[in-house]
């Protein structure tokens, strides 16, 4: 490997570390919108088998809670993009969310696997550079 060939190689693995890295953030907040759906999920399902006029804690986030009383228990609000949210039954909103879980975890799978392609090439790269450096 000539000087040239050299310094491509090293900066195509930096390129690749840059892409690594691209991967651990968007996987951490792929991993945290998995969470929230699952909590809205969670919070939807126990929230329909309450009895009408009960109280309860409505989970807020950041371990907060607020104070409700139960008026509909078969209905939730639930975005659907753009920051739009409509009326909805719960059991429906339930089964959307399971559907986005499915489909933010597809995208994690995909993710994960684009994630070992790349590390896999950073691997080979690397020890090409070395392997260079030691026969100098």
């Amino acid at each position: 490997m000539n000087e040239e060939e050299l310094q491509q190689s090293i900066r195509t693995l930096e390129l690749y570390r840059a892409q690594l890295e691209s991967f651990d953030q968007q996987y951490e907040f792929l991993a945290a919108t998995v969470n929230e759906h699952n909590r809205a999920k969670e919070t939807m399902s126990a929230y329909k088998n309450l009895k009408e006029g009960s109280e309860t804690l409505i989970p807020i986030g950041g371990s907060s809670f607020l104070f409700a009383k139960v008026t509909a228990q078969d209905r939730a609000m639930v975005g659907i993009g753009a920051d739009i949210v409509v009326d909805a039954n719960i059991d429906e909103a339930i089964v959307k969310m399971e559907e986005r879980i499915k489909e933010v975890e597809g995208a994690m799978k995909s993710l994960s696997e684009r994630y070992q392609e790349v590390a896999g090439k950073a691997t080979e790269l690397t020890a090409k550079i070395q392997n260079a450096y030691s026969t100098r």
